[in-house]
């Protein structure tokens, strides 16, 4: 797993983080959210593994608005996607 300092990233399209990490976990710092869904559009990225497992164990020390991400448009087999407001 390769971790980055927030100060260091800078702030991209959440799509180009997924294109160039194909089929990695993701954690971004999310700086720009659509302001009608709520869904993010740019960040630093915080974080990539293969690994979900990794990505969480560094999730709980991000600081701010942060989301985990899989890079692929389908999850891996066996994985599902929960929502909580």
């Amino acid at each position: 797993m390769l971790w980055y300092s927030e100060i260091t990233m800078e702030s991209r399209p959440i799509e180009q983080m997924r294109k160039r990490f194909k089929r990695e976990w993701l954690l971004v710092g999310v700086d720009r959210l659509n302001p009608h869904t709520q869904v993010p559009l740019r960040g630093r990225l915080l974080a990539h593994s293969p690994h979900r497992d990794e990505i969480y164990r560094r999730w709980v020390k991000a600081k701010g608005l942060s989301v985990v991400l899989y890079s692929d448009k389908t999850l891996p087999q066996g994985y599902a996607v929960a929502f909580r407001a």
